[in-house]
């Protein structure tokens, strides 16, 4: 069997959202994405997918899409079936970019997956015994904005909600959460994710403040950076912190589990560099027995998938943030995941992710394609 790769093409694509995506970073309307598909001697291809977020991690589509004609050259000619050489080889050439990192790794575990004929979660070493359930995001909003849309989340049945905070001063989203709470009453789970806009002050006084409200757990309080003001405000919270923006490797996930910064880690593949890497942080965790939450950027269906299967692998990812799609105004993926009524998050037992992006959707944007000679 030929498993050389033989052709790379790179496909950026735009979704416009629903309504803006507010967050304290600011806000996004379209998801700008890139799509890479790997096609190996074969002819069979694996199709991954990103979502460049220049806010989180510094990169753009347009830095993505120089970068994937350069890594594409690289990994034309290897074995598709070596991921972790294809990964090293990545990470050997090119410091940080993880988010386009991340769509060659899906694409290449994709298609492993398909070359063995089991779905991606079953080549993880999952089962199907797991359900899952997302939770729905409430942007960063006015407190009367944000108060309608809890209750139009909870109306639609969704199992938690997650709330955009960060605002400063924080007292205005101690205002917004005690609003959110008396609205939609006391057993629906609420979450909060700050994406790092307190300081260390206002942090501390937001979390304080806001113990009475049972909140699950907040994410990125202040800059992910700051590992000294994270330490303080883990040890001293009411509400469980968890980590996201300090946490994009596994040396990461060790460095702030084992200097007491978090208690729980939020694995994103467009932030780790794909499954290969997420993979270690969701074992650092497991080894440290911490819980974890799956989560996204603006990525379509067909990453969500992909994500959908890696949750299915691991028993302490026991929160799910899979809602980008639900922002969508369109949806260019065929097959992959389903929301159900109460919203969980189903796979079928297709081979591979079991997604793929419609072709007459791909052409409409310009395709770049990298084939050996």
């Amino acid at each position: 069997m030929k498993t050389q790769i033989t052709k790379i093409e790179i496909t950026p694509i735009e979704i416009p959202l629903h309504e803006p995506f507010v967050i304290s970073k600011g806000a996004l309307s379209v998801a700008k994405n890139t799509v890479i598909r790997i096609t190996i001697g074969e002819g069979l291809s694996g199709t991954g997918e990103c979502c460049s977020y220049r806010s989180i991690h510094a990169e753009t589509q347009e830095g993505s899409i120089a970068a994937a004609q350069k890594i594409a050259a690289l990994l034309l000619g290897k074995d598709a079936r070596e991921i972790r050489k294809c990964v090293r080889l990545m990470d050997q050439h090119f410091v940080g970019n993880a988010s386009i990192k991340c769509a060659f790794d899906m694409a290449l575990y994709d298609l492993n997956a398909q070359l063995c004929e089991l779905p991606l979660y079953r080549y993880l070493q999952g089962d199907g015994t797991k359900t899952i359930h997302t939770d729905m995001t409430i942007s960063l909003l006015s407190k009367e904005a944000m108060v309608e849309k809890a209750l139009q989340y909870q109306g639609q049945g969704f199992p938690a909600l997650k709330v955009k905070l960060g605002d400063r001063p924080s007292r205005l989203d101690v205002d917004r959460m005690t609003a959110i709470r008396e609205a939609v009453g006391s057993e629906l789970p609420l979450r909060i994710d700050a994406n790092q806009g307190w300081n260390y002050l206002e942090a501390s006084s937001a979390l304080h403040q806001m113990a009475h409200l049972d909140i699950e757990h907040c994410e990125a309080p202040v800059s992910g950076t700051n590992f000294i003001d994270l330490k303080k405000l883990n040890q001293e919270s009411p509400i469980p912190i968890m980590g996201d923006e300090s946490i994009f490797s596994h040396q990461d996930a060790y460095r702030m589990l084992a200097h007491d910064c978090v208690n729980l880690i939020n694995i994103k593949l467009g932030k780790s560099g794909g499954i290969n890497h997420a993979m270690k942080i969701a074992s650092v965790a497991e080894a440290a027995g911490v819980d974890c939450q799956v989560g996204c950027f603006s990525e379509s269906r067909l990453a969500i998938t992909a994500l959908t299967h890696f949750a299915k692998a691991w028993d302490h990812i026991i929160y799910h943030d899979l809602d980008s799609p639900l922002m969508q105004v369109d949806d260019p993926v065929i097959g992959g995941i389903s929301y159900q009524p109460d919203w969980e998050v189903t796979l079928d037992e297709s081979v591979g992710i079991g997604a793929s992006f419609d072709e007459a959707f791909l052409n409409r944007f310009d395709q770049i394609s990298i084939a050996a000679s």
